[in-house]
Order: structure tokens, then sequence, then C-alpha cells
């Protein structure tokens, strides 16, 4: 009787084993499921995105009239339909199908295409294993063509600029939602107005819609356009909810000027992974190119431009650094073009969120960067001719006079002290590094030795002290920015009145004076 169950016991383990090995492997393991399909266009292709819940087994095959995608071990979410109709540039519509032995067919359908690259992108951050499919129209390769035989017209200074992020890649987020690849590409699209609007300038924009375009192709961009100025533009956010105010950046070959710069770089070096490039994580190129002597040079003009973005931007709103910082930005490595990246504001704080979606304010930021590119090509020995400047509303105003930069400047002689250097004695004398370099004709590595003599512009007398003061108690919510609109005057004329530094914020209940 025994032997009888043990024998039974034996009979009943061995089926079990049968029946877990007689299942295979498509059914012991879960299958690779495809949730998801999005898309997007931009000028030069259509990108279709399949998220999935992990790594595929897949192949594909590239036809005249179609994409071929076959998974195995794999399903298809619920929702997903059996034909998806994208009408987008070089795609007509997508086909669903799976069978029983766990493998999905999908076709994508072609509609007069130049070109197609399908390819893997591995889990990263939020973002899930996913199949690209990139498919180039022939009107795109048509455009292009027709873009390189196009006669030379009159020369202008072309300016790139660089709305940072789009598509796949959100970049921050603010509290209420707000996308920094959107914002900064509402701010870039005023840049270019204002700057268009100068005779002689004109501005390109590297992305003009919520798409990605890798950092290969944005420096490309530059390049090959021969670009005077690159300006990458983009949103700040910290984990400190009170952080606030623009900076900006230059590219260091070295190490970063501050942890808050190194952490800031590292983040943006990572949007070729999260926003879809083959090899994305690759390194650059031109991170060999750029230890040569001639991207030093290149570095020092974009540490000019960076004085003067920075003296602009602080006009119409607060600096969370007074001076530029460094940091090895791969978006910034162009080998002969000086570069620059413009953090217009922080959207993981509240107000500053707010500011960013207010047209107003995108537009007198726009207006101050165009003024800055203007004052970083004005010398000292530039044409008597009348000059287009850009005024705070954005808006092209011609003057019959000399521009600033050209008219004759007052000045003193300055015996150069000891431990002192050229930033310490600008902010001594209220003047900016840039005005300093140019009235003395120097460059950012020229030495300044005790005892050197050297022009000292003379303040011009401002009119915002000779004005009737009123006392003001600051209210919860109250900006500088805000504030010095309302009053019509600069935010450096607020903190002068009120002896306020560059570090200093507005408090409740802080009593300051405003011209009446």
């Amino acid at each position: 009787m025994f032997r009888q169950k043990v024998n039974i016991l034996w009979q009943l383990w061995a089926y079990l084993v049968i029946l877990i090995v007689g299942t295979g492997p498509s059914e012991c393991f879960a299958v690779t499921e495809i949730s998801n399909v999005r898309y997007w266009t931009a000028p030069d292709q259509t990108r279709i995105v399949f998220d999935l819940s992990k790594e595929p087994d897949y192949q594909f095959q590239i036809k005249e009239n179609e994409i071929r995608l076959v998974f195995f071990n794999a399903s298809l979410s619920p929702s997903l339909p059996v034909e998806k109709k994208i009408r987008k540039p070089g795609v007509h519509k997508i086909l669903f199908k799976s069978t029983e032995d766990h493998t999905c067919k999908i076709k994508i359908i072609l509609s007069g295409h130049s070109t197609a690259e399908v390819f893997k992108l591995k889990k990263f951050m939020e973002k899930p294993d996913r199949v690209v499919v990139d498919i180039v129209p022939e009107e795109a390769e048509m455009k292009k063509t027709s873009r390189e035989q196009k006669p030379a017209t009159r020369k202008k200074r072309i300016i790139v600029v660089d709305p940072g992020h789009g598509g796949e890649d959100p970049g921050a987020i603010g509290k209420n939602g707000t996308y920094e690849k959107d914002v900064v590409l509402a701010i870039s699209r005023e840049i270019k107005k204002s700057i268009d609007k100068i005779p002689g300038y004109q501005a390109l924009l590297t992305r003009d819609g919520d798409y990605y375009v890798a950092f290969s192709k944005r420096l490309n961009m530059a390049k090959q356009k021969n670009a005077s100025l690159f300006i990458s533009v983009h949103a700040d956010a910290a984990r400190n909810r009170l952080a606030r105010g623009s900076s900006v950046y230059c590219l260091s070959t070295g190490a970063a000027s501050n942890e808050a710069a190194k952490l800031l770089a590292k983040n943006e070096n990572l949007s070729d992974i999260i926003g879809g490039v083959p090899d994305g994580e690759g390194n650059n190129q031109s991170d060999e190119i750029i230890l040569n002597m001639f991207q030093t040079n290149t570095i020092n003009l974009s540490k000019l431009y960076a004085v003067d973005l920075i003296n602009y931007v602080g006009r119409i709103q607060c600096l969370k650094y007074p001076v530029f910082q460094e940091a090895p930005f791969r978006v910034l490595k162009l080998l002969d073009i000086p570069a620059v990246l413009l953090e217009t504001a922080y959207l993981s704080n509240a107000e500053e969120e707010k500011l960013l979606k207010k047209n107003s304010f995108r537009k007198t930021l726009a207006s101050a960067v165009a003024s800055s590119v203007v004052s970083y090509f004005s010398t000292a020995s530039s044409s008597n001719s009348a000059t287009d400047l850009v005024d705070a509303k954005g808006d092209a105003t011609h003057e019959q006079e000399k521009p600033a930069a050209a008219r004759p400047v007052k000045t003193i002689s300055y015996q150069v002290k000891k431990g002192e250097t050229l930033n310490k004695i600008a902010k001594q004398h209220s003047t900016s590094l840039i005005v300093l370099l140019k009235l003395n004709r120097m460059k950012m590595d020229d030495s300044l030795y005790v005892g050197r003599k050297i022009l000292i512009p003379v303040a011009e007398t401002d009119t915002t002290d000779a004005k009737p003061l009123k006392e003001y108690i600051v209210k919860k919510g109250d900006t500088l920015f805000a504030l010095a609109k309302n009053n019509a005057v600069t935010i450096d004329e607020l903190r002068r009145l009120n002896h306020m530094s560059q570090d200093d914020v507005l408090c409740s209940g802080q009593k300051i004076k405003l011209p009446q």
C-alpha cells in the first residue's frame, strides 16, 4: 500500500514536470508588450516610436513602400488598434497584427520616402525600452538639395538660436506641468523675431517645433550656415523651490566652475540619450578637437559675449550668478563659433514658472538678448552711419545718431592697484568687462600688471536719482522685475536706489524706495 502511494506521487510529479516543460519558453517567461506608439514630424524626418515593456527580440526589413517589423515572444497592448492612420510626410499608416505563437507583426506603409532608419533604445530614467523608426520624406530631401543649390544672397550675420530639448526629451518640468521644451521654443521664436528686425542680422532656429534634434545636427547647422554666434536657450530646475534667476554658461574644457554648473552640464549632456539618437551615449568627436588652441580662442570670444548677455539680461531679470559660469556642455563644443548657454529662469520656482509662460516676459527677454548681440558685434571703430537698435518691446527703432558702443565716451585714466582684476574694476566703476576690453583694446588673456594705466568710462548722470522718491512696503509676490517694470526703471536702478547687491532678495514687509 505504501509503495502504491509513492508510485502515484512520482507519477504526479513527472506529469507536472512534463506539463511545465511542454509549455515552452514563450509561456514560462513574460512576453514583451508593445504598449504604445507615438510619432513626431521634424522638417527633415518623421519619427515613429514604439514603447516596449522590456528589451525586444525583433527583426526589420525596409522595402520600397513599407517597413516590416517582427517582434518575437511579444504581445500587443489592447489599446493599440489594428490600423492607425498617420498621414505624416513619408508615412501613410501603421498596421498591427499578432499571432497565437506570440509573434507581433507591424507594417508601416510609406508614401514617398527617401530613406529610413530603424534602431532600438534601451530603458533610461523614466523612458521605457523603445524601437525608433526615422523616415526621411522625399520633399525633405528635395528641400535640402534646393537649399544647397540656392545662389548666395547679400551676406548677413547669422545667429543660431538653439531651443533646448524637444520631442522625447521634455527637459525640466514645472510644478504646474510646464515643459521646458515648450517655453524655450516660445522664447527662441521671440529672440529670432527681435534679431531679424536688426538690419544686417539673421537668426536661425535649430528646431521650430516639438521634435528632438541631435547635438551633432545642431552644431553642424551652425557650421554649415557659417554662423557668427550660437545661443542655446534653456530653463533651469532645482530641488530647492526658492532657487531663481537667469544664468549664462560658457564651455569649459576642464572642470566646471561650481557644483551646480557640473550637475547642470551632466543633465543637459544626457539629451541625446533621452531624445533618441542612435549611439547617443557615444562621445562627441569634438572632444579631441576641443583641446586645440583654435578652440581656446573661440572660448575666449564666447566669454566676451557672455559678459554682454549677462549685462542685458540682468537689466530685466534677476541673476543667479553676476558673472558667467563654465562647464563642459556638449552643445557648446563648436570649433570656431562663439557659443553660450542661457538659462532663462527656474521652472521649479512657481513664480518664475508663471513668468516664463507670459508672452510679455518672453518678448522683453528676447529684446535683451538681441541687444546683447548688437553690443557684442559693435566696436568703438564701427561706422558712423545710423544703426538700428532694439527697444524694450522688441521692435526695431532707428536712431539718428551713432549706437551706444560707437558714440564718443568720456573717459578717465586709471592706474591698476595690487590684487585688482578687470572684473573688479568694472564693478567698482559701474561698467562692464566688455566695455573695458573694448576701450583699452585688450583681450581676455592680456596681463593686468600693477601700475598699468587703463581707460575707465565716466558714468553718465543717473536720471533716476533726480526723481522724487517714495517709500514702498514689499507685498507677497512682489519681484524686482515687476516693480521695475511698473515704475519705468531698470532692475539695476532699483538695486542702486536701495543699496542692494545681486544676491539680495525682496522680503514681504520690507521697506524700499521707488521713484514717484
